[in-house]
């Protein structure tokens, strides 16, 4: 390994496409074409032989190390119920859970003005409808008593008549 004068450790770089085949030929599982050919690189480049060295150590590690128990069934069911736990008190302490709750508060109260407005709109519409049929035969049965035109009296007499029937009609 280098260093320089302050004591710091630099390695060189493993090359890209060798140091992928650097576990493999610690495994022999390397054809014996490329497995000569890394034996050659790994004379000449200082980072693969490195490379190689860090990955003889963990390949021994590995060896020695024993096998993790299986943890069971009730594992994953604790794990999870954690994990929901967590999250849980996450979403307790957000700032946006108020906004969100406000948000379909709202949203539930426009659409029931909305149900509200269009079932008062529907009945006013039928409600014109029918009323609009009823001047139809009114008009049909009595077209005098419903003419728009305002008729004014022509004389003397025809204002008092009027005058005595809007008086009669009154009580």
């Amino acid at each position: 390994m280098n260093e320089d004068k302050y004591g710091v450790e630099f390695r060189t770089a493993a090359c890209g496409e060798r140091e992928a085949a650097l576990e493999d030929y610690l495994n022999g599982e390397l054809a014996e074409t490329e497995t000569a050919k890394l034996t050659e690189h790994l004379k000449s480049c200082a980072g693969c032989a490195n490379a190689l060295a860090e990955a003889q150590v963990s390949a021994r590690l590995l060896r020695v190390g024993e096998p993790a128990a299986d943890p069971g069934a009730g594992f994953s069911r604790v794990a999870m119920a954690r994990i929901r736990n967590e999250m849980e008190n996450r979403e307790e302490k957000s700032f946006w859970r108020p906004v969100v709750s406000l948000a379909w508060k709202l949203s539930a109260t426009a659409a029931l003005a909305v149900v509200v407005l269009v079932t008062f709109d529907t009945r006013r519409h039928q409600n014109r409808v029918s009323q609009d049929e009823f001047a139809v035969v009114a008009a049909d049965e009595a077209p005098e008593l419903l003419s728009d035109e305002a008729r004014l009296p022509s004389n003397r007499d025809e204002t008092l008549i009027l005058m005595a029937e809007g008086v009669n009609a009154k009580h």
